[in-house]
């Protein structure tokens, strides 16, 4: 088998889900960071968003995370990530959408207004997604602690960096995990606790330095 080359950055939340399946997968990787203010020429021919990430393998390249942490847990059964059983995978799938499409576009919505007016509605949103993800996804699909039960999946993986970064979108927009969000409370601390969260993560101050440019400009 080829090696295997992650092109990535650390401030970007779906590459930190692509670096930390790979970890969780045990797989050996090499890592090519990317300055996404400035990126190089090479970039383009390899990533046709201009996204990160990007996976190498050989002469096959793939992007998108989503696709990419699929086509990963494929290509390496071993410590399989989604579920064998068909209806559990299209669940898995309907809630990693759910991410992409639902909570990633308001979690940027909210960071990114100005008005306060507004904002007052897209935090209602966001609270409200976060209630939704509790309640109608942690708590039918398992009994936890991780998504899909005791084992982590490319759901947990799909959701926490957007979490991990939770602490700067409080800074800004001063929103909070709803008290009743035990479950995803729960989550959230196990999750800190895994190695593939400590070779990847970084501190609040990092990402409120990082994502000024949202909130603020």
């Amino acid at each position: 088998m080829s090696k295997i080359e992650l092109i990535t950055a650390a401030v970007c939340p779906f590459a930190q889900r692509t670096h930390m399946t790979l970890i969780e997968k045990g797989l050996e990787f090499e890592r090519r960071e990317v300055d996404l203010s400035n990126k190089p020429d090479w970039f383009e021919e390899v990533s046709p968003y201009s996204k990160v990430p990007v996976v190498k393998i050989g002469d096959q390249v793939v992007w998108e995370s989503a696709v990419i942490n699929e086509f990963i847990d494929e290509q390496f059964p071993d410590r399989p990530m989604m579920p064998g059983d068909p209806y559990l995978r299209a669940q898995a799938r309907i809630w990693i959408d759910y991410c992409n499409t639902r909570w990633v576009d308001d979690f940027y919505d909210l960071l990114s207004e100005r008005e306060p007016g507004k904002q007052a509605v897209l935090r209602g949103k966001v609270i409200a997604d976060m209630r939704t993800i509790e309640f109608d996804g942690m708590a039918k699909l398992s009994d936890g602690p991780f998504w899909l039960g005791a084992e982590v999946s490319l759901i947990d993986m799909t959701f926490y960096p957007f979490f991990e970064r939770f602490g700067m979108l409080s800074h800004y927009r001063d929103v909070a995990i709803p008290d009743d969000c035990v479950r995803l409370t729960r989550w959230l601390n196990l999750m800190r606790e895994r190695e593939s969260v400590k070779a990847t993560m970084h501190d609040d101050a990092y990402y409120i330095a990082s994502y000024t440019k949202y909130a603020e400009d």
